[in-house]
């Protein structure tokens, strides 16, 4: 049986870099509210479909590198990086993301994303270079 960063990364692989999001469905299995973590945050295979399709609207060429996997049972937590490029300008783009989950019976049944999205909207120019130093100076972006 492979371990839950193994399918993380073959998810990675087929949904994220080579946008195949016909198979989004054969990766998840969501676990019922009453066995997860916190409840209403189990996997969905549509929000996975829409995040996945906002992702592509905005960047292209993406490519995942785990930094670190830690499996234990069925968990495991995962630290990667993500390269690539914006659809707008070509400008590179570089962003982490941390992420624990479990799986159940080979497909992926909790997830727990943080996804640098600050960062992220930074470098595609949708937010003002330095936005999290100006925010947590008490600035507002309006």
């Amino acid at each position: 049986m492979p371990t839950t960063s193994d399918i993380l990364r073959q998810f990675y692989t087929e949904v994220w870099e080579q946008e195949r999001m016909d198979c989004i469905d054969t990766y998840f299995q969501p676990a019922p509210n009453d066995v997860i973590l916190v409840g209403d945050r189990g996997v969905e295979p549509n929000e996975v479909r829409e995040w996945m399709a906002i992702l592509f609207s905005l960047v292209r060429d993406i490519q995942v590198t785990f930094l670190k996997a830690l499996d234990v049972d069925n968990w495991a937590s995962v630290f990667m990086r993500i390269n690539c490029t914006s659809r707008v300008n070509g400008a590179k783009v570089e962003v982490f993301q941390q992420i624990m989950l479990r799986q159940q019976d080979g497909r992926l049944a909790e997830s727990y994303p943080q996804f640098d999205l600050l960062r992220f909207f930074e470098q595609l120019g949708q937010l003002p270079d330095d936005a999290y130093p100006l925010l947590m100076a008490g600035n507002k972006l309006t």
